[in-house]
């Protein structure tokens, strides 16, 4: 049995080729899947204070929230400070917002 050398290298460089683009793209994610909208984002954020409000007796306002999207990782860590956050540091602190919710990066579109 004779292999054709010139077919041989053909061929694995075309399977080499179709491996390396199915790695490429499986990859491959669409960038806005790790962001919420700022609708979303601020939805969260606003219900995360009101629960703490509640849970705390206080009457605590947001003034602003940051436009764009903001990524889902920041604003879930954001949610989550605010849910530990305890009442007396929430009651009393000029500003008890946490780091966390303040080092939301966003991005506009």
């Amino acid at each position: 049995m004779k292999f054709n050398s010139l077919s041989f290298r053909t061929d694995s460089k075309i399977l080499i080729l179709l491996i390396i683009l199915t790695l490429c793209l499986s990859n491959c994610s669409n960038v806005d899947d790790d962001f919420y909208t700022f609708g979303e984002a601020g939805a969260k954020i606003i219900v995360a204070y009101a629960a703490k409000d509640v849970e705390c007796g206080s009457n605590r306002q947001i003034t602003s929230l940051v436009p764009g999207k903001q990524r889902k990782k920041d604003v879930d860590n954001c949610v989550a400070s605010v849910a530990f956050e305890k009442c007396s540091f929430w009651i009393q602190a000029g500003d008890p917002v946490p780091f966390a919710c303040k080092a939301i990066e966003y991005r506009l579109k």
